[in-house]
């Protein structure tokens, strides 16, 4: 059945929704305060614009060019050849330094009496620093010939004096640091010739006494250094200094063990006269003898303690020979002796049976 709204249902229905929204409708606020301004910006203040960086290419190219001349001089030795003038020089390029960056005219002035003092000790320098390594040279020249290292090693004696002629022929053409480069080389010649006439002279003292077979080891590889210095005399100076420097310790070390050794076998060769000569009483039948030869093997005794072996062993001979003669002496007095017994002996038999 179809339901018609009444008038009276529409106005209840009316009344009940305008209580519903009076009911549920929120109370009013105070409208909020509107926010203060906010304070106006000031203006940024004006930046100066930048100071123009300055060029300093040119003060760092003559700082460059004095730090090379200082370099120069200083690898030329020069410094103690000038040294008040070279101190000179320094005083000026550690001024230029430290006005650096900070007043680079004062750094410029600087650094441009630094490259002119140094110049001027490297123009004087060379000279006074070829004739002084020549100098050298000739010194060491004349110890190789003293040593007579000239003698025993003449093709290695003849390139070192070319090196030495040609260093005087540039220096005569004014080439100093060519001359200075070449008296050096031809100084480090003469001394690797020196240092093998040290060891050429010991290797002849080992070979005459025959004292290798004592310490074979450090005979052997002395050997080996001696010519592979001799191989390298013109290809490698230091390596041919080193290798004599090594062959000449080595050989001392061979010389000293072998007559250590030697001494040693000396002593025991005295001491096998001594026992003989006291085994028929020569230190009664020839006293003074065999006292003087006591003697010589006590000087030996001392020698070879302290390590004077060479010494000790002719001292051993001579106290083994004076044992010796010591022994014969002896010997002839004992035999001597005997037969005036014997021949005693004899004559008292013979009486004896005279009377019989």
């Amino acid at each position: 059945m179809k339901l018609i709204p009444t008038m009276a249902s529409c106005a209840a229905v009316l009344a009940c929704a305008f209580a519903i929204s009076c009911a549920s409708a929120p109370p009013k606020q105070a409208p909020e305060p509107a926010p203060a301004p906010a304070p106006a910006k000031e203006a940024p203040a004006p930046v100066a614009a930048p100071a123009p960086k300055e060029d300093t290419s040119a003060l760092d190219a003559l700082r460059a060019k004095a730090g090379d001349l200082r370099k120069k001089a200083f690898d030329l030795g020069l410094k103690s050849v000038l040294p008040d003038d070279y101190a000179a020089a320094d005083k000026a390029f550690a001024d230029g330094s430290a006005a650096y960056g900070k007043d680079n005219a004062a750094s410029t002035a600087a650094f441009t009496d630094a490259a002119k003092r140094y110049q001027d000790v490297i123009d004087r320098g060379l000279p006074l620093l070829a004739a002084s390594e020549r100098q050298r040279a000739e010194a060491q020249r004349a110890a190789v010939v003293a040593k007579k290292a000239d003698a025993k090693f003449p093709p290695l004696f003849a390139a070192a004096d070319a090196t030495f002629a040609k260093a005087k022929t540039v220096e005569a053409a004014a080439e100093y640091e060519s001359a200075i480069a070449g008296y050096r080389d031809s100084t480090r010649s003469y001394a690797t010739l020196y240092r093998l006439g040290e060891a050429g002279a010991v290797r002849d003292y080992i070979v005459a006494r025959d004292l290798a077979k004592w310490d074979s080891s450090n005979w052997s590889q002395a050997e080996t250094k001696y010519q592979a210095s001799q191989d390298l005399f013109s290809k490698d100076a230091k390596g041919s200094f080193d290798s004599a420097d090594e062959a000449a310790l080595r050989y001392t070390i061979a010389r000293d063990n072998g007559l250590s050794y030697y001494a040693a076998d000396r002593k025991k060769a005295s001491e096998t006269e001594r026992d003989r000569a006291s085994g028929i009483k020569s230190e009664v039948a020839v006293k003074d003898e065999f006292d003087a030869a006591t003697a010589l093997y006590q000087k030996a005794e001392a020698a070879n303690a302290g390590k004077d072996y060479e010494s000790s062993s002719s001292l051993y001979d001579k106290a083994a020979k004076a044992f010796g003669t010591a022994y014969a002496h002896a010997k002839v007095k004992m035999d001597t002796a005997k037969g005036e017994l014997d021949s005693l002996d004899a004559a008292i038999a013979t009486k004896t049976a005279d009377v019989r």
